[in-house]
């Protein structure tokens, strides 16, 4: 089978590079980077009536609730009753622009989730295809235990070699326990427990 001959080096910095975006995109979270991508495709990209229709009778109805909210009920009435069936008319047009844009968003959304996939799993199973057989760098004797050295080795290479496998194995457990380590500080305090009455 086609593997792919690059430098042990090569393959270490850049798995490394892969696994650490990868371990950044999963503490941020998928649906916040949609989100994100959603807002600059509505500011920048998007050619779609609905969007700016959409915004454009949001700012109107931001600008009717000011202007309501200004004028007393008691006062004012008609001009209050006015402006309320207005923001009401409004409010039903930005909801039927809403259904519509929804499904643009869910395309939006998944083509962010793809190009996600493409740019953290993909390259990760094309190495662990194409890299798999290439020793990355070799134990000295007697460093670790033999059972250990052999295990390590697994599933490609002879004792005391360590593989592709092995390597991203062991990143993603650093990763993930700095991951750990510096989120803590900033985890929510957790109330101390009590014991309750007759309980030593």
């Amino acid at each position: 089978m086609f593997t792919l001959d690059l430098d042990p080096y090569a393959i270490i910095l850049t798995s490394l590079f892969i696994l650490i975006l990868q371990k950044l995109l999963s503490i941020t979270g998928k649906s916040k980077i949609q989100n994100q991508v959603w807002q600059f495709y509505t500011r920048y990209l998007s050619q779609s009536k609905s969007i700016k229709l959409y915004n454009g009778k949001q700012n109107e109805i931001r600008g009717l609730t000011r202007e309501q909210k200004a004028i007393s009920a008691q006062d004012q009435y008609a001009k209050w009753t006015k402006l309320n069936r207005s923001l009401d008319k409004l409010k039903k047009e930005v909801q039927e622009l809403s259904e519509s844009i929804q499904s643009e968003k869910l395309k939006v959304d998944g083509l962010t989730s793809l190009l996600l996939s493409l740019l953290v799993t993909l390259p990760i199973w094309v190495m662990r295809i194409f890299c798999r057989k290439t020793a990355l760098f070799y134990l000295r004797k007697g460093v670790l235990p033999d059972y250990l050295e052999w295990w390590l080795a697994l599933p490609f290479f002879k004792s005391g070699t360590i593989g592709l496998t092995c390597w991203m194995f062991a990143v993603n457990n650093v990763l993930a326990m700095a991951a750990l380590l510096i989120s803590f500080p900033f985890a929510k305090a957790v109330a101390k427990p009590v014991n309750p009455k007759g309980r030593s």
